[in-house]
């Protein structure tokens, strides 16, 4: 007994159309089916026994002269406009870089450009703080999602920056993401997912912890399956970390060459990628490309490599062009000065002086120790602390005196790895920060009894002199007297504070809570608040009654606080003046409109503050020069040696003069060396003049289909229908919209109250106030699937229904008859889909081949002149001719797609031929960079006798000089092949029938 279905068929099975590939009959009436799905749902494949599995065949694709199934020219138009609007473009036109909710600026689309360029879409973006590295990196990630290029994206970011990139990335680009950032959160994930199935390899979009993902085991799952894009923010973290002497891979070095070889593309974001150590540098760009990473050759060539790897561009070098031609600075200048806390008593003076003592000396004794680099840590803790606050510092000599007294109370030191991020100064929670702080305090305990008793003396004398002091901090009487002066002269303003310590806030809240002026007139951020808080207390800073907001390092992770602020305050100065940078970053950044004015607090007698407030004085001069202030941040921040200097600085010791003024000349060396050594890897990214305008003319192009946000609108609007659309009568471009049942796809919510389709519209309000819809939005999308289930896949819900698949319009009646063939053509490479092309062949009656495929699709818009066409008028010009015009318009659409996959083979030869000449050229020039230095390093080994160690034991197999080599070549041939792929562009398959539009000359309708 036959069952009527055969291999080829099209079948609508659980609501989804089908294509059968093979059938057997084992059990008589029944048999065994399988599938392969025609539409992009999952799974792709299916295996059935039919009966008892209920099937529908589906009629046929090819478009047939049946005009029952003959629809609206409007309706038949706009689900053709939706399908365009949705389909993936090769690197031409940017495209999805236009729907995100910002206001584009020139210099924010130069990182999209760079990766569409690439085989390997990979970046270090390495732009000023507050420039906007998370909207370039959206727009780029934007640009690949429109592209079919970015399914599945992971964003790592340290943990106080989660919640910022998840809003980021859901208010500005309409991308929702699902946060993992530590078991908890995985573990809740995990209930949502089937059995088995790890929310890692299921969820298409996931945002997790650098800290988390570190870990070897969680790496490892999370790493499993393969992803399209990885982004990094606070990339520096991943670099090898050591003297060049001694580098080493760390934790971080090694999720680096993780993320590598498990992505098609890695965006690295930071904004001090060099420390002023070439093998950090090169660690970097070897993640965004090995082959990249030499700094061996020509000026030419070196420059050639920077430009591909990485983009660095500072606030003072981007301008906005205004209308008259001329130029103006994007970024307003800021205004840096500190506030020197003076008038301080003999006690006061005097007690700042004992402290700083106390922890020179006993660092200076503990020299020549085996516990020499934990103590100086633990002097390092104290001597901040005394110059934050006594509340502050108070606790931490309370630490230090009860694991001087009683062993039980002492701690184990810290491991390797957290000595390693001490050096380092990486970033850390809060309460990581302070309980780290503790461990330091109460584990660097000298051995001998004697030291340990001359310290307890030495804290015991700061502690009575403490307790001898005024109740009133004077660095917290000085904030409070700048407070007033600026609240007093400017009634508008509000002022953030930062401190680097939670006993200094609370202090500075207490202080707040006495003065009538400033009681309940400020909020308070600090580590440890959940998302809903953070929101909530900056929206209590907007209100006009708020004036301050208190804040520590670590709750400032994430905060924009430049449209409402421009001023800073530092209750302290930072030892790692990269904090400060990015303090100021939280109003020293894009979208700002005032000048920001910078403040901090320094005690001019304290000779720790004296050199910092210089130092900082030289680093805004190198700014106004423009050095890179980032960089030099970065080459400080890794030098441990200006550090521990600072906590060597004794005021009792007669040189402390000729010390402060040879820290600073330090400093000076220090960056004298970076300029010149590392000047050339980080010269500022300059666009090139086919750049800027190729820049230019993008802001400005738009799609054939797509000619502005008003057309798209256009097609939404008119595919919902009146009574699914209402306009807000206030908000021009503003509309409420019920979308009908039909169109409530995945994730698209049944009511919208206020939405928009302008970019210029949505960048004025809140996601929460107005939704931004774009080609890319899921109600979008859903209205795409419909539009393709209907024309391509050829089924609707209505099921036993004629497909609605032809239409009719009039045309100028000195315009010869014609049909319209509309097709669907996809070009693809060796890695899947490159691009979708809508096509409109139009055919005359005689058979002519009229117009461009691609120009055609100007009869899809409508017009108020289009007149109705009568049924039996298209039947007389058309029935007898139409499958005679339908193969001839076939046959026009294959020699487009295939004309137009020469021309894209040919295009990405001409690149590939250059690609592989590149290539060729840097890896003989790393392979002579390594030989040179393995050349240097026998020279050291003959010379003195004695192996340098070039790197941890850990490493050695894997980064000897021969390894070395052969990971070049390993890389090399990685690359070739990828350029081989890149230019290996299928052959294109037939074009698939969507549909047909007869044209017939105005007046002739009937």
């Amino acid at each position: 007994m036959s069952i009527g279905i055969k291999p080829g068929d099209r079948v609508l099975v659980r609501d989804r159309p089908w294509v059968v590939r093979e059938v057997s009959a084992p059990y008589g009436t029944q048999a065994i089916l399988k599938l392969q799905a025609t539409d992009e749902a999952v799974p792709s494949d299916l295996t059935i026994i039919y009966p008892p599995e209920e099937i529908s065949i589906l009629p046929t694709q090819e478009v047939e002269f049946d005009l029952r199934g003959l629809d609206s020219f409007a309706a038949w138009a706009m689900a053709h406009r939706i399908l365009g609007a949705t389909f993936i473009k090769e690197t031409g036109i940017l495209t999805g870089v236009r729907y995100g909710r910002v206001n584009l600026e020139a210099y924010q689309l130069a990182p999209a450009l760079r990766i569409l360029s690439k085989v390997r879409p990979s970046l270090l973006i390495a732009d000023d703080v507050g420039l906007g590295k998370t909207i370039e990196a959206g727009l780029a990630l934007l640009e690949l999602t429109a592209r079919g290029r970015a399914k599945r994206v992971l964003v790592v970011a340290p943990p106080g920056l989660m919640d910022q990139w998840h809003d980021e990335l859901l208010d500005k680009f309409g991308l929702e993401f699902t946060i993992i950032g530590n078991a908890s959160e995985l573990a809740a994930v995990q209930t949502r997912l089937p059995a088995g199935v790890s929310p890692w390899d299921a969820l298409p979009r996931v945002i997790t912890s650098l800290d988390y993902i570190k870990k070897e085991t969680v790496r490892n799952r999370a790493l499993r399956k393969r992803w399209d894009l990885v982004i990094v923010d606070e990339a520096h973290a991943l670099a090898e970390a050591g003297t060049p002497e001694n580098p080493y891979r760390t934790q971080r070095t090694r999720l680096g060459l993780a993320l590598r070889d498990c992505s098609r593309g890695l965006l690295l974001l930071t904004a001090t990628p060099h420390n002023g150590y070439s093998h950090s540098f090169r660690s970097l760009l070897e993640l965004v490309e090995p082959t990249l990473a030499t700094f061996h050759g020509s000026p030419a060539d070196l420059n050639r490599r920077m430009e591909a790897a990485r983009i660095r561009r500072m606030k003072a070098q981007i301008v906005r062009r205004l209308p008259d031609g001329s130029e103006a600075p994007l970024f307003p200048k800021r205004h840096v000065l500190g506030i020197p806390v003076t008038g301080l008593s003999d006690q006061e003076k005097e007690f700042l002086n004992r402290v700083a003592a106390y922890c020179s000396r006993t660092a200076r004794q503990a020299e020549q120790t085996e516990e020499a680099e934990l103590i100086g840590f633990a002097m390092q803790v104290i001597k901040k602390r005394a110059l934050s606050s006594r509340a502050a510092l108070s606790k931490t000599l309370e630490y230090r005196l009860e694991a001087l007294r009683q062993e039980q109370l002492r701690e184990e030191p810290p491991s390797r790895a957290e000595i390693r991020d001490l050096r380092a100064d990486l970033p850390l929670s809060e309460a990581t920060a302070e309980r780290t702080a503790i461990k330091v305090i109460r584990s660097a305990i000298p051995k001998e009894e004697r030291r340990r008793k001359a310290e307890i003396s030495a804290i015991n004398g700061i502690k009575r002199l403490l307790a001898r002091l005024p109740v009133t901090d004077p660095k917290i009487e000085a904030l409070i007297k700048e407070l007033k002066s600026v609240f007093s002269k400017y009634p508008e303003e509000k002022v953030i504070v930062f401190t680097e310590y939670r006993d200094t806030l609370a202090a500075i809240q207490s202080r707040f809570d006495k003065d009538p002026d400033l009681a309940n007139r400020y909020v308070l951020f600090h580590g440890g608040l959940t998302r809903r808080q953070r929101l909530a207390r900056e929206a209590i800073f907007e209100r006009p009654e708020t004036r301050a907001l208190l804040a520590t390092d670590a709750a400032s992770e994430g905060l924009n606080l430049q449209r409402f602020c421009r001023r800073v305050i530092h209750f302290e100065l930072p030892w790692n003046p990269n904090r400060l940078e990015q303090r100021n970053g939280r109003v020293d950044r894009y979208g700002q409109t005032r000048n920001p004015v910078i403040r901090y607090l320094f005690y001019p007698d304290s000779p720790e503050d004296d050199v910092l407030d210089k130092l900082v004085q030289k680093i805004e001069e190198m700014a106004r020069q423009q050095i890179s202030t980032p960089d030099t941040l970065g080459v400080y921040a890794d030098r441990a040696d200006i550090r521990e200097k600072l906590v060597e600085l004794d005021p009792e010791s007669p040189d402390i003069e000729t010390h402060k003024r040879q820290l600073i000349h330090l400093f000076e060396d220090r960056t004298a060396e970076f300029i010149k050594n590392a000047g050339q890897l980080l010269t500022l990214s300059q666009a090139q003049s086919w750049e800027e305008e190729r820049i230019g003319r993008l802001l400005c192009s738009s799609e054939p289909l797509l000619p502005d946000d008003r057309e798209f609108e256009e097609i939404i609007i008119t595919m919902l229908g009146p009574q699914a659309v209402k306009p807000d009568s206030t908000r021009a471009g503003v509309f409420r919209i019920e979308v009908p049942l039909h169109f409530r796809g995945e994730n698209v919510r049944p009511v919208y109250p206020a939405a928009t389709f302008r970019r210029s519209i949505a960048t004025l309000y809140r996601t929460d106030e107005v939704e931004y819809i774009t080609p890319l939005h899921p109600l979008a999308q859903a209205m795409a699937r419909q539009a393709r289930s209907r024309l391509l896949q050829v089924y609707s819900a209505s099921r036993g229904l004629t497909p609605r698949r032809l239409a009719a319009r009039t045309i100028s009646s000195n315009e010869p008859p014609s049909v319209i063939f509309t097709f669907y053509g996809t070009i693809r490479d060796k890695e899947g889909g490159v691009e979708e092309h809508l096509l409109a062949v139009q055919v005359g009656t005689d058979g002519e081949i009229l117009g461009d495929p691609v120009g055609n699709l100007r009869y899809l818009s409508l017009t108020d002149s289009i007149e109705d066409v009568h049924p039996k008028k298209i039947e007389s010009l058309f029935a007898s001719r139409f499958d005679a015009l339908r193969d001839l318009a076939r046959q026009e659409a294959s020699r487009w797609l295939t004309a137009r996959a020469s021309d894209l083979h040919q295009e990405r030869k001409r690149l590939a031929e250059k690609m592989l000449l590149e290539l060729e050229l840097d890896t003989a020039d790393r392979i002579s960079e390594i030989e040179e230095e393995e050349k240097r390093a026998r020279r050291v080994i003959e010379e003195t006798g004695q192996q340098r160690i070039i790197f941890e034991k850990e490493d050695q197999e894997s980064r000897s000089f021969a390894a070395r080599k052969s990971m070049v070549e390993t890389f090399k041939k990685q690359r070739q092949q990828e350029i081989e792929n890149f230019t290996r562009i299928q052959d294109p398959s037939p074009p698939q029938p969507l549909g047909a539009l007869f044209l017939v000359p105005s007046g002739g309708g009937r």
